[in-house]
């Protein structure tokens, strides 16, 4: 069968990057899994890859240091610069605070987060020195507005499990004076409450205080009352109802006064299956059983309550997609 000219880079640089990150999974893996392996190579080409549903692998988008450092301004995902790139399983071992890097960052306008390159020069500086080899920007790393129904279909199984991505990468930020931005809030709370240390690694950074400050709150007196007291905001409702789902886990986990390991343990559960309605995990507490729809939480025979997941069956992130604040 002939390939046109104009087929043949696509079909190039996908071919490369499979090879290319399966090569590197030996690198992080003693062994590595077969069933990712053998997902990635099936794959006929990049929409093939990015349209596949809940019952596979998802693998993250991760940009090449190389990449990063070469750049004068934030790219915008794009499937025209996948030599940029490097696909992780979205699977426990994978991704590590040794080699990868989560950018926790507001957005400067709703087309652009960094416009002129200024926050992409301070992260470089920052990281510069530093050894690490992949790194994880939304406004990269996802397909970005306007999307196709494939690129729709994995922007939200990325945005599901983007905990994943917050848990096991170190995490580097430079944010402008303070906004409630709450995907920002849950961003901190993430790394702050399923990390050894927790809130000593941020206290004493003047732009991630006051951040800081209302997780403190949220575990006294509840996290709708804090996000209301400051207007915590999203630009999508969707986002709100998500956002507060996983921040309501979270603080009920740490007010239970489950251990680091368990809590992320759970959350690990949480994330990687996001369609199963019932998990059960044992713990020092005891059996936990969570219902994600439901938003209950039943430990040593109490049940808690939380606002539930939303279910986006569809696959739809939302009918009209826009950045997120």
């Amino acid at each position: 069968m002939a390939t046109s000219g104009d087929d043949f880079p696509d079909s190039y640089a996908w071919d490369s990057l499979v090879r290319r990150s399966i090569k590197i999974w030996d690198t992080l893996i003693e062994d590595t899994g077969m069933l990712e392996r053998l997902f990635l190579e099936s794959c006929t080409d990049l929409d093939d890859f990015l349209g596949q549903t809940q019952a596979v692998t998802l693998l993250w988008f991760f940009q090449r240091r190389q990449a990063f450092h070469s750049q004068e301004k934030m790219a915008k995902w794009s499937r025209d610069r996948l030599d940029d790139y490097i696909l992780l399983p979205a699977t426990p071992g994978y991704v590590r605070k040794t080699d990868c890097f989560f950018v926790s960052h507001f957005w400067r306008t709703k087309e652009d987060p960094d416009p002129d390159g200024q926050y992409l020069r301070l992260l470089q500086n920052e990281l510069a020195p530093q050894v690490w080899s992949y790194i994880w920007i939304d406004w990269t790393c996802t397909p970005q507005a306007p999307r196709s129904e494939a690129e729709e279909r994995y922007f939200t199984r990325t945005l599901e499990t983007m905990s994943g991505i917050i848990r096991n990468c170190g995490f580097v930020w430079f944010y402008p004076p303070f906004e409630p931005r709450m995907w920002i809030l849950y961003e901190i709370a993430e790394y702050v409450l399923t990390s050894d240390g927790g809130f000593v690694m941020v206290d004493t950074i003047e732009d991630i205080r006051v951040f800081s400050e209302h997780i403190k709150e949220m575990l006294r007196v509840g996290v709708r009352p804090t996000l209301e007291k400051y207007g915590y905001r999203c630009t999508h409702d969707r986002d709100q109802e998500f956002l507060t789902a996983w921040l309501e886990t979270l603080i009920l986990f740490k007010n239970l006064d489950f251990c680091t390991d368990d809590i992320r343990r759970f959350q690990d559960y949480n994330t990687w299956h996001p369609s199963v309605e019932v998990l059960l995990m044992n713990s020092a507490n005891g059996v936990v059983k969570l219902c994600r729809f439901e938003g209950t939480l039943f430990v040593g025979g109490r049940l808690y309550t939380f606002t539930p997941f939303p279910k986006w069956e569809d696959g739809k992130y939302s009918a009209i997609t826009k950045p997120r604040s």
